[in-house]
This record gives C-alpha cells, structure tokens and sequence, in this order.
C-alpha cells in the first residue's frame, strides 16, 4: 500500500526533509554557543538568560503559526520560518561581541522556530495516508534532531581553526541551501480548522491532562540541559563534543524506531517513568566521571530514554481528543515541552554561577527521579490505547 496520499507526495515529502535537515544543521552548531559566549567573557548567568531568550518568541511563533497557515497554507509558513532561522543564525555574525545583540539574534532565532514547527508537521501530515503515517512522520520529525550528530562537531570544528572570523557566516551555509530546497515541493492542502472551544488554560486544569503536561514541561527541562549547556560541561572536562552528540543521536534513532515498538504493549507509565530514570542516570554519569567513555555512555543512556518521552506523551495526549479536536491540546503539548527546554538555561546558569554547572545537573537527576516515581502511581494506560 502507498504511504503517500497521491502521485507526487513522496518526492515533496523527500524534498520537505532533506530541507529540514539542511536547515537544522546550521541549527544544531548553535549547541556549541554556550563555550564560545564562555570564551568572549560571559558569565554562567548571562550564558543561561541568552540561551533561554528564545522561549517567549517561540510560544509566540506557534501561536502565530495557525493563523498564517490558514490564510498562507503550511509551505509559505515553513519556508518563512526557515527564512527567520538563516536570518538569526547570520545575524550572529555581527552581534556576537555584543550581549544585548546576541540575546536579539536568539530571540529572532526562536520566533523563526516557532513559526516553523507546527506548518512543517501540518504539511508532512497532509502528504501521508493516515493509516500509514506512523513511521515516515517519526522519520521526518527525526530530521530536526539527526544534524546534533556533527552540527555541535562542526561548530567546534570550525571555531577552533577561524576563531569568531567568519564562523556564522559559513556554518549558516547548509540552511541557506536548505531553504532553496524547500522552493521545490508542491504546495500542501490548506490544514483544517478545528471544532474545539476550550482554552488552553481548560486543558492545564483538567485532572487527567494536568500531571501529562507537568511530565512533559519536566522532560523538556532535562533535555533542556542538552543543546544549551552540555557543551560547556564536556568543554571543562576536555572532552569533544562528538563523544557525546553522536552517541546520543544515534540511540535517539534506535529507541524510537527500534526499542519502542517492541515495547509498544508496556504501559504508558512504565515507558515514561523508564526514559526519566535513564535521563536522570545520563546527567549523573557525565557528573560523576568526567572521561570520553563516560561520555559516549551518557550520551547513548540519554538518546534511549529520551526517546520514549515525547512521543509516548504526545500519544496520551492527543488519543484523548478526536481528530478534529487534537489541535489546541497538541499545540499546548509543544508550547509546555518548550518552555521547559529555554527555562533550563536560566536556572542552571545562575547555580552554574553560584555554585557549578553539576549541582544543576545533580538537581536535574533529582528531578528526573522523583518524576519517575510518580509516574508509578498513574492509570495503566497502553502506548496503543487502553
């Protein structure tokens, strides 16, 4: 049977991802920001407000988002997103020496993000036959975070040999060549306006979605960590990023397309709760023995159990709406997720600035552990319903 929903869908679905990635490559060198903003004077504490400006432009981008794709449809509001990022990630070039200027450029950075996020996942859904959309969207949505296995390498790569001469001009080139790319597809079906009138404040206050939705802002806080403040943890501990980044990338990969359908019959809670104590073990390891081996294993140990967050809650979630109505409740999804993501920074930057970036680590496994134990007293719910 045909994954795609008509002739021609598979080549826009091809041209759409390798796009993504192209773009989310330049992206991915920006986990390495953390060293460089080290290595021109910034304190821990400005490092942590810079990497968490993008969150409110990114809440705002997604809210924008909806509105424009009614009116432009979902490829305009990619390509316009992937746009805003090249143009963040070039701006760089001229406000790095400067702090007000980089924490604009990353604000920038996010507001393009958060425009392009929900019109790509909206274009990609309507290339796909519902019933076989499972694993080309999970392929599609991994582009996003496949270029983590050399973007932070680049980066470190790159600045190493030019210093701060040129660097965001050259490692701005893959999205500039993926948003060329993204002129080439078709046009996607203009999305669905949905049927439901409940605020997002009603879905955070109803009993059954309230602790899904701390769960996830949680996850997004461990995570968080990752493509923010980890390069400056390997960096003190002279450790190159591809020990960590690719070991994490590649398990990410494995635990979503390999591990998680053998235990799609687990309950929900289990897999949750499990990713959570293998995130917590992650931070702990990196934390305790500071070597390249560590490394490797503490990347790999995050890629599984992170694997199994976001999609297993977004599952929880959106099954308990119809189709019509999953909009705002997903869209709530990814705000929550992404909040935690850009506090992460700001917190741990100001205890990196008054105590060290492993006591934030140490509260993160904390975190991640006592979340696990409360995971085990949730309904049984089965990933595949029930």
């Amino acid at each position: 049977m045909n994954t795609f929903v008509s002739k021609g869908d598979g080549r826009d679905y091809l041209l759409i991802a390798t796009a993504t990635f192209m773009v989310f490559l330049s992206h991915s060198t920006n986990a390495y920001l953390s060293v460089i903003l080290r290595d021109i004077g910034v304190g821990e504490t400005g490092i942590g407000v810079i990497l968490s400006s993008p969150l409110l432009p990114i809440l705002v981008g997604m809210f924008l988002s909806g509105h424009l794709m009614e009116r432009y449809g979902p490829l305009r509001v990619v390509r316009a997103g992937f746009f805003l990022i090249l143009l963040a990630h070039l701006s760089l070039q001229l406000t790095i020496g400067d702090f007000a200027g980089v924490y604009l450029s990353k604000s920038f950075h996010g507001f393009g993000y958060g425009i392009y996020m929900p019109a790509g996942m909206v274009y990609v859904k309507g290339k796909l036959r519902p019933d076989r959309m499972v694993a080309p969207f999970g392929i599609y949505s991994s582009m996003i975070v496949l270029p983590n296995i050399v973007g932070p390498w680049l980066m470190e790569t790159v600045y190493g040999r030019t210093g701060l001469e040129g660097l965001f001009l050259l490692t701005a080139i893959p999205a500039a060549l993926g948003g060329m790319v993204s002129w080439l597809p078709r046009p996607g079906a203009m999305p669905p306006k949905g049927v439901s009138h409940q605020g997002y404040v009603n879905f955070l206050r109803a009993p059954g979605l309230r602790k899904l939705y701390l769960a996830i802002f949680i996850v997004g806080m461990i995570w968080g960590v990752v493509p923010t403040l980890m390069a400056l943890h390997l960096k003190s501990s002279a450790i190159t990023m591809v020990y960590y980044f690719t070991p994490f990338t590649a398990a990410l990969f494995a635990g979503r397309f390999i591990i998680i359908p053998l235990l799609a019959r687990f309950p929900r809670k289990l897999l949750v709760a499990g990713g959570l104590i293998l995130m917590g073990a992650s931070h702990l390891s990196v934390v305790l023995f500071r070597t390249p081996q560590t490394a490797i294993l503490g990347g790999t140990v995050l890629g599984i159990g992170y694997s199994f967050e976001y999609p297993t809650l977004s599952v929880w979630i959106s099954e308990r709406f119809a189709p019509e109505d999953r909009g705002k409740p997903v869209a709530l999804l990814n705000m929550v997720f992404h909040t935690g993501i850009f506090i992460t920074p700001l917190i741990g930057g100001w205890v990196t600035d008054r105590f060290s970036l492993g006591a934030y680590l140490i509260f993160l496994v904390a975190l991640a552990f006592t979340t696990a134990g409360g995971m085990a007293f949730l309904r049984n719910d089965r990933l595949q319903g029930g």
